[in-house]
């Protein structure tokens, strides 16, 4: 498929995040922080951080910067990137010790192997399944060998349109299976895999986590 078939609008998804920026932060700002210890996500995240290298993580799509926090307690340097403004904003106000970078995800400004690791935390279920291999070659590059690559998304099969008031969104779901094989393919080895149900108020599907190393080719 060719960009203009493949369902892929940033501008409409950036439309719907500028949109929700301020509701968003306060539903999320502080998720994580607020957690009981024995909550899923952070079980699974400090399982996760104790992996990671030394070296910056880079959060991508970090919205309003709930993952930068977590790891800016355990005493990581945290780099948010995200390409809506108002997210940034949120961010820049919530967790002040992260650095912060407007740009896409498709278009990593960062130099190779500058990260000792990234976690991708529903950021990656914008992109058509098509562009998914480039965005994980990108990603992959940009991490050291070694490195330790987070992805949080959301379960089950195929792809959803959703229209929206700035255009059409696309909505990617992956089983766990199908998510580490692409990981694998592009040049990850997975090491943890979690899954969770939905929790009231969530998108209803299940919350697929993995963390994979990258492999040097």
């Amino acid at each position: 498929m060719t960009p203009e078939t493949d369902g892929y609008d940033p501008a409409a998804v950036r439309l719907v995040y500028e949109d929700m920026a301020a509701d968003y932060a306060v539903r999320f700002g502080s998720e994580l922080a607020d957690a009981d210890q024995a909550d899923p996500d952070l079980e699974f995240l400090a399982d996760a951080t104790a992996r990671f290298p030394d070296g910056p993580v880079l959060d991508l799509g970090c919205g309003p910067a709930q993952i930068s926090r977590y790891l800016v307690s355990q005493g990581r340097r945290a780099v948010g990137l995200d390409f809506a403004p108002a997210m940034l904003a949120a961010a820049a106000r919530l967790v002040p010790q992260a650095s912060l970078i407007r740009a896409d995800l498709l278009a990593l400004p960062f130099l190779p192997a500058g990260f000792g690791a990234a976690v991708a935390s529903y950021s990656l279920h914008h992109l058509p399944k098509a562009r998914l291999a480039t965005a994980l070659e990108a990603l992959h590059a940009v991490l050291k060998p070694g490195g330790v690559l987070v992805v949080i998304t959301h379960g089950g099969p195929g792809e959803e349109r959703l229209d929206r008031p700035g255009g059409q969104i696309v909505l990617s779901r992956y089983e766990a299976d199908e998510l580490a094989g692409r990981l694998g393919a592009a040049g990850f080895a997975p090491e943890l895999i979690k899954v969770r149900p939905p929790r009231a108020g969530e998108y209803p599907a299940d919350k697929i986590r993995i963390a994979a190393r990258r492999r040097a080719f």
